[in-house]
């Protein structure tokens, strides 16, 4: 229900492995499912192609109608919000916020494929690593209660009625925090960050980009390289996946790095990707148009539903 964030989703990686069959899934399930999208036949004509030389982010056609991150954390929490007034109000007394939370702080980052790594930093410091999101939010934060059997069925809906005789919502508080929060309106005619997801995918599987993605593969072998398939399983590597920011590249991860960033430069692996992607945006954009300003409409109730919920719970 509600938005696709944009992140590194199930959806992302299913298709890299559409791509590569050797890759696998290295990111949670997304837990809004990616919608069916017919979009128009055949590869899109490119315009220029820049060679991308730095991190500074390339602007993309959606970018003019995306749900910002912060209105959508917010619908998020309201939601948890109002799922935990409606258990208080069943007499779970114990039951906060963030017994079951359906979000997490680190989803609200923008994600993408493929985006620019210096060389030089690559050789210095490894592969680039975000600072982890922490929760600071009393309402979240904190030890977290463990659901008894009988919550979780006045939560899930699967009883009509508590212990202690008090009725359970139909669909039980979940449904009743969604009901509370998106009324009678519970899908978008079109989500901007789901048609922004959904050019991702085309995009990996686009010939253009396939073409850079094989010259890579040929980069990093010429250089006795052969245990990746595709950059994406160069940077997830188990060995230095899990590093946090502050922990030090090991020479091999430094010295994989330096190599796969210096031949997705040589290829220009990230300008081919970026300027395919955004042709998909572009057909995606004229193609649902029309219903954006509906949606733009809708998400504003949403959010003004958000905020009174987070107001008052």
């Amino acid at each position: 229900m509600g938005f696709t964030v944009s992140q590194l989703s199930s959806a992302d990686t299913s298709a890299l492995a559409t791509v590569n069959p050797t890759i696998e899934p290295t990111t949670p399930p997304e837990r809004r499912p990616r919608p069916r999208l017919s979009g128009g036949e055949g590869e899109p004509a490119l315009g220029a192609i820049p060679h991308i030389k730095d991190t500074t982010r390339v602007p993309m056609p959606l970018d003019s109608v995306l749900t910002p991150m912060s209105d959508i954390k917010l619908i998020d929490q309201a939601r948890d919000v109002a799922a935990a007034d409606c258990m208080n109000a069943l007499g779970f007394k114990t039951w906060t916020a963030g017994t079951i939370r359906t979000w997490d702080p680190g989803e609200y980052r923008e994600h993408d494929f493929f985006d620019y790594i210096d060389p030089a930093v690559a050789a210095e410091s490894g592969y680039p690593r975000q600072a982890e999101v922490k929760d600071v939010s009393s309402t979240f934060a904190g030890t977290k209660h463990e659901p008894t059997a009988e919550e979780r069925k006045a939560y899930e809906g699967s009883a009509s009625k508590t212990a202690e005789g008090r009725t359970i919502p139909a669909g039980g508080c979940a449904r009743h925090a969604d009901e509370k929060l998106y009324g009678q309106q519970k899908k978008l005619p079109a989500d901007p960050r789901a048609l922004a997801v959904a050019s991702r995918s085309r995009a990996l599987g686009d010939s253009r980009v396939r073409a850079a993605l094989a010259s890579w593969q040929s980069c990093v072998r010429k250089a006795g390289v052969t245990a990746y398939q595709h950059p994406v399983t160069a940077q997830n590597d188990p060995k230095w996946q899990s590093r946090t920011q502050g922990t030090p590249a090991s020479d091999e991860e430094k010295r994989i790095a330096a190599l796969d960033a210096k031949c997705q430069d040589e290829v220009n692996l990230v300008g081919v990707y970026k300027a395919v992607r955004a042709a998909y945006e572009q057909r995606l954009l004229e193609e649902n148009q029309s219903k954006f300003a509906e949606t733009k409409a809708i998400v504003d109730v949403w959010t003004k539903n958000a905020a009174a919920i987070l107001k008052s719970g």
